[in-house]
């Protein structure tokens, strides 16, 4: 009898897990929620950090012939892998197969040819160096308060000769008598201006390469700069209607914000409320990035969803429509990664049938490395990856937490996003800005969704016109967000100040992977594993 009621129980069990198999066999994203080995995650996360950590030397000593060698080993190894003889072993111990392998060989093949080709167009161009005449367009522009600064000139000319490119102007400061000449520009964004520079080839490093900027120039505050015009370019135009637009009806700091959000021109936004916003962590709202173009797609997809229009019609109008901003946006890099990464989501769900956000991240990371090879480099690439890598590794367990304690969707929601991001993110926060925000949470929950909602806000008004009432009722939205945020900027428990940690962010990644729940290994090990390492950038950021 107790034999028979044993063997029930454990049918029962087999059905149960069988009701589950079928269940994941129709599940869209049961892709995702296929565990990862651990030793393959290990194996490549080795020859990532390898690799992150050889480009970073070679680019800022000067000894570029390093990477091609160092891929070139990596694609050696990988055909020496393809002639074992233990090929299950391979196999099971580097979790791929020779396709795999094939196209990781193609992979490298193209970033090393892409970085190679990046590296001579700036080393072999045909160089201006020297003094004389330097024209162009006023593309946006940053003096501090000390009269010292940039700006940053395109469509530019020397002594006749077109440039390619963007030109840099470095403004120095003048001390005669023990008074101080401050620069006073007496021009504004899109004015054609002429002056006396010096001119000579930008370095070939990744801000340079990433920014597109070829030449570089030098000025005191006391040299003369003339503006001779205004750019009649399309890009001009649509840029100088936007700017007087948003000036029309909001005051001054309003429309300043919203057109740096819109078009990432911090020329006329105060310096203090840049300030505020990094020490409260919130610069990722002017910088134009993923947060931006999200909601100019999520507006896309809301107005062609209410015209009935298909979803592949959807996807054709999302691309002109992003092709165009780039152009306003003038291709910046920034706004080209994501785009690409936006494109990249949003075509998975139309011309494929069952897909995952890491795959389609994954995508979007290889086109964007292959275009721009440099980008590994840039903050903005490793931020915004990181922010939706946290979003798709962490999520679903963190909203699920939330839901019991919050009891609010729409809060939880937040709060679970914003400790997503930021688990995923710390580290990069802590390199490039040596500081972690402790009233970010209160921002990023309460005060950004009034940011966001005056952000559409303005763009719908900019784009019909006859939606223009409702820009005044943004302003009062806007005057609060910009005042709580200041109000909390000077708190003196805003931010906490600690150091970088240097290259150490790299173990700590590798612990908050094996964390997520997409790890194939026992809970118990992963978990000690995972507190070891985090453990380990710990004593780092508070020895380093």
């Amino acid at each position: 009898m107790r034999l028979r009621v044993k063997t029930k129980e454990k049918a029962c069990e087999t059905a149960k897990i069988a009701d589950t198999a079928d269940v994941g066999k129709n599940d869209p994203n049961r892709y995702i929620d296929r565990p990862f080995n651990v030793r393959p995650l290990c194996f490549w996360a080795f020859f990532a950090a390898l690799t992150v950590v050889v480009c970073h030397w070679a680019f800022y000593t000067g000894f570029y012939l390093v990477v091609p060698g160092y891929f070139a080993m990596l694609i050696a190894l990988f055909f020496a892998l393809q002639f074992l003889q233990t090929k299950d072993q391979v196999v099971r111990y580097f979790g791929s197969s020779r396709l795999f392998f094939t196209v990781l060989i193609v992979l490298c093949l193209t970033v090393a040819g892409a970085s190679a080709l990046t590296i001579l167009s700036y080393t072999t161009q045909k160089s201006y160096a020297g003094y004389g005449e330097l024209e162009g367009v006023v593309e946006s522009y940053n003096i501090r308060d000390d009269g010292s600064g940039y700006f940053m000139l395109v469509n530019a000319h020397f002594e006749g000769a077109d440039l390619s490119g963007r030109v840099m102007v470095y403004v120095t400061t003048v001390t005669k008598a023990g008074v101080t000449q401050t620069f006073m520009p007496g021009f504004a964004t899109f004015d054609k201006v002429s002056l006396e520079a010096q001119l000579k080839n930008a370095a070939a490093n990744d801000y340079n390469i990433n920014s597109s900027i070829k030449y570089t120039a030098n000025i005191k505050a006391t040299d003369t700069i003339t503006a001779i015009g205004k750019d009649t370019s399309v890009r001009s135009t649509v840029l100088r209607y936007a700017r007087d637009f948003f000036g029309r009806f909001l005051n001054q700091r309003n429309s300043s914000f919203i057109y740096s959000m819109l078009f990432g021109d911090k020329s006329e936004l105060d310096t203090g409320l840049q300030d505020d916003f990094r020490l409260t962590g919130m610069a990722h709202v002017l910088a134009v990035s993923g947060l931006h173009v999200g909601l100019i797609v999520g507006i896309l997809v809301i107005c062609l969803n209410f015209l009935k229009v298909s979803k592949k019609r959807q996807f054709f109008v999302i691309l002109s429509i992003l092709l165009f901003y780039c152009y306003l946006c003038d291709f910046r890099y920034s706004i080209l990664r994501s785009s690409i990464m936006f494109l990249v989501i949003t075509a998975r769900r139309v011309f494929l049938r069952s897909t995952d956000m890491l795959s389609s991240l994954s995508l979007a990371g290889i086109i964007i490395l292959i275009l721009f090879p440099f980008s590994l480099y840039s903050a903005s690439f490793q931020l915004s990856f990181a922010c939706i890598f946290g979003v798709t590794l962490f999520y679903l367990p963190m909203n699920n937490f939330f839901m019991r304690t919050i009891k609010i969707k729409w809060l939880s929601s937040g709060v679970a996003m914003y400790f997503c991001t930021l688990a995923v993110c710390l580290p990069f926060f802590l390199k490039y800005f040596g500081m972690v925000s402790l009233v970010g949470i209160i921002l990023n929950v309460m005060i950004l969704p009034l940011i966001v909602l005056a952000f559409q806000a303005s763009v719908i008004s900019l784009v019909t016109w006859i939606t223009f009432p409702v820009l005044y009722l943004v302003n009062p939205i806007l005057d609060f967000a910009l005042n709580a945020t200041d109000m909390m900027a000077h708190w003196s428990v805003t931010s906490v100040f600690m150091s970088s940690g240097g290259d150490w962010f790299l173990i700590y990644l590798i612990g908050i992977i094996l964390m997520s729940r997409f790890i194939f290994m026992q809970k118990r090990l992963r978990w000690q594993a995972a507190s070891v390492l985090v453990a380990v950038y710990a004593a780092s950021v508070l020895v380093f």
